[in-house]
């Protein structure tokens, strides 16, 4: 009867090289090959790797030896790396593997692993870690077009073609609020953005003004056919400035750029707009999401020689046909201008004084007044809207009322001392007219030395004398 021996096989040793050594020692002590594979549970092919390293390195070749590169994605997939994505995934819970990717290249200072690394670590955290699973939007479910979708406008250079339009954001207190944004076509770089509570013809321009005193002026200027992106002082303005107006045809919403920024929109940010509680939250989380989608790896320029891949790197410091400052204020003077906002955060606009935000003392604010509304705002922010009385023939403003005002981050950290409510609180005040006495001038006048009648009177007496 062949007993079995009570051996450690090769694979339950904890320690590798232990076991690496035992196959040295049982071949040292005479163990033939074949013998020692089938006592430790090995193949035979390893028996002889393990004891041609020892023949040729001595002890150093029973130490681990690294076979797989340092980049392979089992090496990279580490606990920390694990956390690193979690975090990203709770905070974006609608991104993707390419958007997370290129979220670790924009928080981190080296490269990161791989786009499909990332997705591995995304479907782990998934599975083991409660991360969001992947996001589905109501459109996923309908079936897809097997023909390419036509886009009209290609921008084939910098600054060649802009696109503009509004989307609709979140309800706070049951109204929308939008957002505004105009993009460059050929980096895809946001050049400006604003959130409003109203899509009208004001929030246009104080977007389209911002974007060309910064970046000068396009070849043309793509939107769709809403009543805002057609009005007359719009068309007139970009007319006057020589850029081409640009409209997509009704009902295809992808031709117009901007479109493929709103879904991106749809998945960084419309979870934190969702959250917010306040205008002036929205505000913020709009203008973080514009730094992050301009400095994070955008899809179309995955395959640029240049290894440029965010849109403010792609567009560099190019900018488009310059435009006199004073031109632009002519052109858009016609319904904004500036104004200084002094100590108690009023400004003075001809014979009013209207409030706009205490905590921007001595800022210059942009005032807009367009089709019966007067708007304040200060760097792409709203920060009050009044109704108002305008007469467009002679530029006068005749009266102000039904102020609404908006929370916003200017807003002062200093508390006041008396506390006043809508009734006590003057947000807007006529200043009384002056009025100038006429003043009547008063000529010198010159006296006569001697009176010529008494004169005359003493001539005669000396005669006769």
């Amino acid at each position: 009867m062949q007993l079995e021996l009570d051996l450690t096989t090769f694979s339950s040793f904890s320690d590798a090289y232990q076991a690496r050594w035992t196959v040295v020692r049982m071949a040292s002590e005479g163990w033939n090959k074949k013998s020692i594979a089938d006592c430790l549970k090995l193949s035979r092919s390893h028996v002889y790797t393990i004891l041609e390293a020892f023949e040729r390195d001595g002890f150093a070749g029973l130490e681990d030896q690294r076979t797989r590169p340092s980049e392979h994605p089992d090496t990279q997939l580490s606990l920390p790396f694990f956390k690193e994505v979690l975090d990203l995934q709770h905070e974006y819970p609608r991104a993707g593997r390419f958007r997370i990717h290129g979220l670790l290249e924009h928080q981190r200072d080296e490269p990161p692993p791989s786009e499909r690394t990332v997705g591995r670590a995304m479907a782990i955290n998934r599975q083991f870690h409660g991360a969001p699973g992947p996001w589905r939007s109501a459109r996923d479910d309908q079936p897809t077009e097997a023909s390419l979708k036509h886009l009209p406008y290609r921008p084939e250079y910098r600054h060649h073609m802009w696109f503009t339009d509004i989307r609709y954001l979140v309800q706070l207190d049951g109204s929308w609020v939008y957002s505004i944004c105009v993009i460059e076509g050929y980096s895809r770089k946001i050049l400006a953005g604003m959130v409003s509570p109203h899509q009208d013809l004001t929030a246009i321009l104080q977007m389209l003004y911002a974007a060309l005193s910064e970046y000068g002026c396009p070849q043309a200027l793509v939107s769709d056919n809403g009543s805002v992106l057609t009005a007359g002082d719009y068309i007139a303005i970009l007319r006057d400035l020589e850029i081409e107006s640009l409209h997509i045809e009704k009902g295809k919403p992808w031709q117009n750029l901007i479109e493929a920024q709103f879904k991106v929109q749809l998945r960084l940010a419309d979870c934190k707009f969702e959250q917010a509680e306040t205008l002036g939250e929205v505000q913020a989380q709009h203008a973080a999401f514009i730094e992050t989608f301009n400095t994070t790896s955008h899809w179309a320029h995955r395959h640029r020689g240049d290894g440029d891949r965010t849109p403010v790197a792609v567009l560099g410091w190019l900018r488009g046909r310059r435009v006199e400052p004073k031109r632009l204020r002519e052109l858009f003077g016609r319904t904004g201008f500036l104004r200084t906002v002094n100590r108690y955060g009023f400004v003075s606009v001809q014979r009013f004084y209207i409030y706009a935000e205490n905590g921007l003392s001595r800022q210059r604010v942009s005032i807009w007044i367009y089709e019966g509304e007067l708007s304040i705002a200060y760097q792409q922010t709203l920060l009050a809207r009044y109704r108002c009385a305008y007469d467009p023939k002679h530029r006068q403003l005749q009266d102000v009322n039904e102020p609404i005002l908006y929370a916003t981050p200017f807003a002062s950290p200093q508390l006041e001392l008396i506390e006043l409510d809508d009734a006590q609180w003057i947000k807007f005040q006529r200043r009384p007219s002056r009025h100038y006495s006429r003043r009547i001038a008063m000529l010198p006048q010159q006296l006569s030395l001697i009176d010529l009648g008494t004169f005359a009177l003493v001539l005669l007496a000396l005669k006769a004398i």
